[in-house]
């Protein structure tokens, strides 16, 4: 029995939706679906915290107690999410390696707006070599269904955008923009991934900054 066939038996077991899974572990409801789902592979972290929640052992939880129960896939999905919660440190002052791109700066919001801070550093991984590039840890849920509130996503001052694009947009009277940027003319059509999301105009010559999107990192 793999993780997700595994998590789906002990939240029946337990009379547990969703939402109540997510309350006792303090995960998001939208993540524990994915887990669920067999989409994506709790990390150490999540495991622990699903693992508590359902008042079960992580090796309970994994199946690791007895014979082998992840898949080849299950395996690798594992690795990389252990390896991206290694990857979220503090002070790493850019050290780099083979297995990690460029240490860069997470801000509360876009570098260059009104009342921007930066919060740490985070070593990106080996497709990010931009030493220009720096990471916004996202606030709301006006991404959805991409970035999530927690998120950690890094932008690119090095990659060219196109009409489309996820970018952060920084502009000159303080103001701020991440999400979906559209060029008309003089104008940038600027929208939200989630859908219904409205849009609205500004005038290409009042941005100072856009940044592309290059790398999510999943809370």
């Amino acid at each position: 029995m793999n993780i997700s066939a595994r998590l789906r038996s002990l939240m029946q077991q337990r009379g547990m939706n969703l939402t109540k899974l997510a309350e006792r572990s303090g995960l998001a409801v939208s993540s524990i679906s994915r887990y669920r789902s067999g989409r994506q592979v709790p990390g150490a972290d999540a495991l622990a915290r699903l693992a508590a929640a359902l008042e079960v052992s992580t090796s309970e939880l994994t199946g690791s107690f007895g014979a082998p129960a992840l898949s080849a896939t299950e395996q690798f999905l594992l690795q990389l999410e252990q390896l991206k919660d290694v990857l979220l440190k503090e002070n790493l002052g850019g050290i780099r390696d083979a297995s990690a791109g460029v240490s860069v700066p997470v801000y509360s919001c876009v570098p260059g707006s009104r009342g921007c801070a930066e919060l740490k550093r985070f070593l990106a991984p080996a497709d990010v070599t931009d030493p220009k590039a720096y990471a916004i840890r996202i606030r709301n849920d006006f991404n959805l269904p991409r970035l999530q509130p927690g998120d950690v996503a890094i932008f690119s001052p090095g990659v060219p955008w196109k009409s489309g694009d996820v970018c952060a947009v920084a502009f000159a009277d303080g103001g701020e923009h991440i999400g979906k940027v559209g060029r008309r003319g003089k104008l940038l059509v600027l929208s939200g991934i989630k859908q219904g999301s409205l849009s609205r105009t500004a005038s290409v010559d009042e941005a100072k900054t856009i940044h592309r999107l290059v790398w999510i990192k999943t809370s």
